[in-house]
């Protein structure tokens, strides 16, 4: 049921359980005087504050206010003992309202795209939530009671200003999906190793320098991105770790002038960006990687390629723009699978071998034009 007066725009009951309303930028005493109201809809309206009347719905288990203008919550919040959803993304908080910490019924909280200056401490009281998105506000740290949300599935902190974590922050090991880029972190604690049920991890756009060898205890980690870093080396530990689980890792744009060996452990890669470094070689053993759809090598020093790279047998896509170079090995002519093969920018390069020219499934893909524009789009989805 639909109706209308001068403060609503529109107010839709679905049921006396259900409210939507949208176009008001106050909430009359009407909406009080629904005691079994379980969900109510306020987001995108011009709302300035909440009414301490709000907490007259004891009910209430979802409340929906993002893209309003409010810069704080009333106190009569607290009196909502079923709330289990709270979304507040764009509004305009510069802290988190001590208000919103008392709601230990909360499962999910959103208070992403705000202003966000610093996480309260009483944000440890909140032992029930399962997913906690602070992204896109302004947050410099964390404190140490965030250890103490160890319900948390979900936690989203990228678009931050994050220069460090706290130790603590290894005791959320419920942890399935952990955002972190984008962010100015230089280092990360080694009690991240003890975040064993994380699938996706994600560290790109960072600043940092080396990454923990404890990582590679994350042995359930299926994606892994640490792109934009400045970095100059991995620990042989985290491909080792990574091996029975990760399917894309991503190094490209960081300062690594090797990688170890150890990376033809990760049997289950199917893709592998190592695009902008400084690497002049690349070992041998990256030949293991049977599973191995698509292989960024592009604007590297490399000069040549071992002919392990023939036990890549699913390869897809292999980009080798704008390195050094000389000649390519005819092993490379066993990729049966290969469509793609980008080779621009390697001035010495001349010719390719026959049993490359050989490849049925090449046909007219060859491009010596390195195909850049695909790959930005490619990665539009990985930022």
């Amino acid at each position: 049921m639909m109706f209308f007066n001068r403060l609503f725009k529109y107010v839709t009951v679905g049921n006396p359980r259900m409210v939507d309303a949208c176009g008001i930028s106050e909430l009359p005493p009407a909406f009080f005087n629904l005691p079994d109201l379980q969900k109510l809809w306020l987001s995108n309206n011009g709302l300035r504050k909440l009414p301490e009347e709000i907490g007259n719905l004891p009910q209430l288990d979802s409340l929906w206010l993002g893209s309003n203008l409010l810069r704080s919550l009333p106190g009569g919040v607290t009196q909502m003992t079923q709330l289990k959803k709270l979304w507040l993304p764009a509004n305009m908080l510069v802290r988190l309202p001590a208000e919103v910490c008392a709601i230990t019924s909360l499962e999910w909280l959103d208070v992403s795209e705000n202003k966000l200056e610093e996480v309260c401490a009483e944000i440890g009281q909140l032992t029930s939530l399962t997913r906690l998105d602070l992204h896109t506000n302004v947050l410099k740290g964390l404190p140490p009671t965030i250890g103490r949300l160890t319900r948390v599935k979900h936690l989203s902190l990228h678009f931050n200003q994050l220069e460090s974590l706290p130790p603590d922050i290894g005791q959320c090991t419920s942890l399935v999906w952990l955002s972190l880029n984008a962010n100015q972190l230089k280092q990360l604690p080694t009690e991240m190793g003890e975040l064993t049920g994380l699938v996706r991890l994600s560290l790109h756009i960072n600043e940092l320098e080396s990454v923990p060898p404890e990582l590679g205890r994350l042995t359930g980690l299926e994606a892994l991105s640490l792109h934009k870093n400045r970095l100059t080396r991995l620990p042989p530990e985290l491909p080792l770790g990574l091996a029975g689980s990760c399917c894309r890792l991503s190094l490209y744009e960081n300062q690594l002038g090797e990688v170890p060996p150890e990376l033809g452990n990760m049997g289950l890669l199917q893709e592998l960006w190592l695009y902008s470094n400084q690497l002049t070689s690349v070992p041998s053993e990256l030949g293991r990687l049977g599973e191995l759809r698509r292989l960024w090598l592009d604007r590297n020093q490399l000069t040549s390629l071992p002919r392990e790279i023939s036990g890549l047998t699913r390869l897809q896509e292999l980009y080798l723009d704008h390195n050094r170079l000389v000649e390519l090995p005819s092993e490379l002519g066993a990729l049966t699978q290969l469509r793609r093969l980008y080779l621009e920018g390697n001035p010495e390069l001349q010719s390719l071998p026959p049993p490359v020219e050989a490849l049925p499934c090449l046909g007219e893909s060859v491009d010596y034009g390195a195909g850049q524009e695909g790959f930005k789009q490619e990665m539009q989805s990985y930022k």
